[in-house]
């Protein structure tokens, strides 16, 4: 294939081009920020999760607790009418006994349930305040996240504009190009994975560790200007300048 010689040496342009574009898009999708979003948006996941759990078991806890309750105020309610009946004296002697027992487990059981109520509501001081901290966490990570949206938010804001800086230049090197070497150029560095032209001096290339055989090398002295040289191992389209 050959192609002017003037629109090879255009391509060493659109590469120096290509390789600022692809800079810059991978700027924009390894900003530091986007790491730490995610790892603090994970962390708030974790928070949410927790929250749920936390939430069942105050649930639980404020059930129990209003079970005990309502124990308690039968048993309070049952020894009222028993103790009324032991003060009336109305009654056998064996039956005013076993009243009196009675009322012995309704207090023992009574106290009980006030130590169990206890516990219970200290449980659920201890959820609350787990609550609070849970909340106060969540605060931070949004006020973080707030703060790091901002700055992807500038970032990328002037990253797309050189992006599109950069791409009207391109356009307007792309277009005097010849179609066919264009095209060629574009297949290179789509299978290099970006690379599409080097710059070759004096039989050596510029900026890329490459390694020409002898063969190679007597091809780049040996050709014609327009004629399009590639690599044999990488398919690099090699541009040949003067020193």
């Amino acid at each position: 294939m050959e192609a002017p010689w003037k629109d090879q040496l255009a391509l060493l342009d659109l590469q120096e081009l290509d390789s600022k574009i692809a800079k810059l898009q991978f700027q924009l999708k390894k900003m530091p920020q986007l790491a730490q979003l995610a790892e603090l948006k994970e962390k708030d996941q974790v928070l949410d999760a927790k929250k749920t759990k936390l939430s069942v078991l105050q649930a639980d806890k404020k059930r129990e607790n209003t079970s005990l309750e309502n124990d308690l105020a039968a048993i309070e309610n049952r020894k009222i009418t028993q103790q009324q009946r032991l003060d009336s004296g109305q009654g056998s002697p064996k039956e005013l006994v076993s009243l009196q027992e009675e009322i012995q487990q309704m207090n023992k059981r009574s106290q009980d349930l006030e130590e169990q109520m206890l516990t219970v509501m200290g449980q659920l001081e201890n959820l609350e305040s787990i609550e609070e901290e849970i909340a106060q966490r969540k605060a931070e990570y949004a006020q973080e996240i707030t703060r790091l949206k901002g700055e992807v938010g500038e970032e990328e804001s002037q990253i797309s504009a050189q992006l599109e800086q950069l791409s009207g230049e391109r356009a307007q090197k792309a277009a005097a190009v010849d179609a066919e070497l264009l095209d060629l150029y574009e297949h290179v560095r789509s299978r290099t994975g970006g690379v599409g032209a080097v710059k070759v001096v004096a039989g050596r290339p510029v900026g890329y560790d490459l390694a020409f055989s002898v063969a190679e090398t007597a091809r780049l002295r040996a050709a014609k200007p327009e004629e399009v040289i590639t690599s044999e191992d990488e398919g690099y389209l090699l541009i040949r300048c003067p020193q």
